[in-house]
């Protein structure tokens, strides 16, 4: 069994758009062997999107998201509407309209030593990150990617790249953290790399399911752009 040790990092006197948005840090940490002290395995780190408080304060979300990082703007590009920072139409139509709450949890990065993987840590390490934090929330989203495939384009990795086997490798890879995300029961947005889970449904394991997603009322159980859209 792992714990988390979860901070969050808050400015009182930040004025900037990104203060509706803040990081969420987590470190994993386990007995190893005979000690009785924790060693770190991992981390997590994911943003809590506070789109209702963005509303209340008249911010713009496109701003907020797009002056933290690449990644967070592609989070913002997938789930939301550029002209009026509402529900994307992918995420209306994957849904049916049904998604309530306001904010969002992006799961940005989830990082786990290699003799820790494939025991149910992660998938405890999502479910718990989701239970404390995603109860106000409409939407989780995360965007599936093998972390030793970062910079993986770069020049420098050409004769890796030339390897025999390495594109099914690759694909493998790929389809296996999708899968990993999938079991959680998280839906693969249209048009997108990013997939979703409302903690405010059920009836959500299926992705490719025609189904309506079923309401739980009252349910509690995350290179910069600069420009804009158009």
């Amino acid at each position: 069994m792992a714990n988390i040790r979860f901070t969050i990092e808050v400015n009182c006197e930040n004025e900037e758009p990104d203060r509706v948005i803040p990081a969420i840090d987590g470190e994993i940490l386990a007995r190893v062997g005979d000690s009785d002290e924790e060693t770190k395995i991992g981390s997590v780190h994911a943003y809590l999107v506070l789109r209702g408080r963005a509303l209340n304060e008249r911010l713009s979300l496109f701003e907020a998201m797009d002056s933290i990082s690449q990644s967070v703007f592609d989070c913002y590009a997938a789930l939301f509407d550029v002209e009026t920072d509402e529900w994307s139409l992918s995420v209306e139509a994957l849904y049916n309209g049904q998604i309530m709450e306001s904010d969002v949890l992006f799961i940005e990065r989830i990082e786990l030593d290699a003799a820790f993987q494939g025991k149910g840590i992660g998938a405890q390490v999502v479910r718990e990150t989701i239970a404390t934090f995603a109860s106000s929330c409409g939407l989780v989203a995360c965007k599936p990617f093998p972390l030793q495939y970062e910079n993986w384009e770069d020049e420098s990795r050409n004769a890796i790249r030339q390897e025999p086997g390495f594109e099914e490798k690759r694909i493998a890879d790929f389809a296996s953290v999708a899968n990993f995300w999938t079991d959680l029961g998280f839906r693969k947005l249209p048009d997108s790399d990013f997939y979703t889970y409302a903690p405010e449904l059920i009836n959500q394991n299926d992705p490719v399911s025609d189904a309506a997603p079923t309401v739980v009322p009252n349910r509690v159980p995350r290179g910069r752009r600069r420009r804009r859209l158009r």
